[in-house]
């Protein structure tokens, strides 16, 4: 049996990743997969995909690693001034999903749909939706999809099928309502990934474990970072880390 890490969403996070990268190394676990969103956000993008690149087998692009590329705005131009010719040109050329079999369940992983960076499917999204991350034009329907995007950890089965969401290593966002601004969050602000459990390039059915963890990390140190090198749009940052506040789905993340 192989157990594998499953990592997305870190933002230019580098205190969060840190953190989940020592509780994988803590856990013997030495393959670690990537959902891609390396960047945007947070203080250190290029600290981020140095680390990415060293530690991870295998990496998917995410939206937020297309937006740095082709979709200048001051947000984005912001992250792409700091990254050197040869990040861009690794977050350019990201596959968009993976397809494997694991313990003979054939597993496609993406940020947020196989063929479109910018669907977003929730956890309380229609079965139609949920649906959709399992299209495939060429009828090569996976068992399990394992994705990313929103943030948040879930899993759920439909119709013999199975949908993992990973959640977020470095921008938790759980909360849909209003919270109090003086209440504790540290429960649900730490950063999120999965170690799912198995026999790898594997087509015979074997027993397959998925387990959600959440690493708690020093938020206030990321802030400082971010605060320090005058990232865009700080007070937004700043509330989604301390409140893990989602502000509905005109965001991207």
């Amino acid at each position: 049996m192989e157990r594998i890490a499953l990592i997305s969403d870190i933002h230019s996070n580098i205190v969060a990743l840190n953190a989940v990268l020592d509780d994988i190394e803590e856990r013997n676990i030495t393959k670690i997969y990537c959902l891609g969103d390396l960047v945007l956000k947070g203080s250190s993008p290029c600290e981020v995909v140095d680390l990415i690149r060293e530690k991870c087998e295998i990496v998917i692009k995410g939206n937020c690693d297309d937006y740095v590329v082709n979709y200048p705005n001051y947000h984005t131009v912001w992250y792409k001034e700091l990254l050197n010719h040869e990040h861009i040109e690794y977050l350019d050329n990201l596959p968009v999903y993976k397809d494997l079999y694991i313990s003979g369940s054939h597993v496609r992983l993406f940020h947020a749909t196989k063929d479109d960076l910018n669907i977003r499917i929730f956890d309380n999204s229609t079965i139609e939706e949920k649906l959709k991350l399992f299209e495939d034009k060429n009828n090569n329907i996976p068992d399990i999809v394992i994705y990313a995007d929103i943030h948040k950890q879930y899993l759920e089965k439909i119709r013999n099928k199975t949908i993992i969401n990973i959640g977020s290593v470095g921008n938790s966002l759980e909360i849909s309502h209003e919270v109090d601004e003086n209440e504790d969050m540290s429960e649900i602000t730490q950063a999120h990934y999965c170690v799912i459990e198995g026999e790898l390039n594997c087509k015979t059915k074997k027993s397959l474990s998925i387990q959600f963890v959440r690493v708690p990390y020093d938020i206030n140190k990321e802030l400082e970072e971010a605060k320090k090198n005058d990232s865009p749009d700080y007070e937004i940052y700043e509330r989604e880390l301390l409140h893990a506040k989602y502000r509905g789905k005109e965001q991207s993340n």
